[in-house]
């Protein structure tokens, strides 16, 4: 995978799906792309199965991804899902302002891009959108600096797979420990 100083190196692009409330990995996948685009689909597959299996109806109500995922078949992929999206279109360069927050009617002839980050400059898109951060990079770093995941030990995609599973089944006990959780719970429902 080509890196950051342009040189390739083999390594893994690891993929989550997290909840807002309890900060636990809901789906989860490592890729050798370094592009994130082409994940969601698949993650989106994942989730609907690990909601099923445990038991839990209902689809999330919104899916905050930022710019590595914006594509218009995501869009058009998390809709289809019962998830209301929202995606970033892209990165503000240091010192640019947004465009002001718009208003009144959706003009007919916008892309699905134009669409997105009109979405984005609304009010709630704002507020939405801000819990990204909160939500999800914690998750990383936690994995990074608690469990020392930021590098993968093991070779090989199957290999590295199980230790990215790993890694995040160890970070989702340690959040339901953290929670007062137990398995008594667990069986009453």
């Amino acid at each position: 995978m080509k890196t950051s100083d342009g040189s390739f190196h083999y390594c893994f692009n690891g993929q989550a799906v997290v909840d807002e409330k309890s900060q636990v990995v809901l789906a989860a996948s490592l890729r050798q792309s370094g592009a994130d685009c082409s994940a969601l689909p698949d993650m989106l597959t994942e989730l609907a199965s690990s909601l099923a299996a445990a038991g839990i109806d209902g689809t999330p109500r919104t899916l905050l991804a930022d710019a590595g995922y914006f594509s218009a078949d995501n869009v058009e992929a998390v809709t289809a899902a019962g998830i209301d999206p929202l995606l970033a279109t892209g990165r503000l360069k240091h010192g640019e302002r947004p465009p002001a927050a718009p208003r009144g009617q959706i003009p007919a002839a916008l892309t699905p891009k134009q669409r997105m980050s009109r979405k984005l400059r609304t009010k709630k898109g704002k507020a939405d959108y801000a819990r990204r951060k909160a939500i999800v990079e914690p998750v990383f770093g936690q994995i990074n600096v608690a469990q020392g995941g930021h590098q993968l030990r093991l070779r090989g995609q199957v290999k590295a797979d199980i230790e990215w599973t790993f890694h995040l089944a160890r970070h989702n006990f340690r959040k339901l420990a953290g929670s007062g959780w137990t398995t008594t719970q667990m069986a009453t429902n």
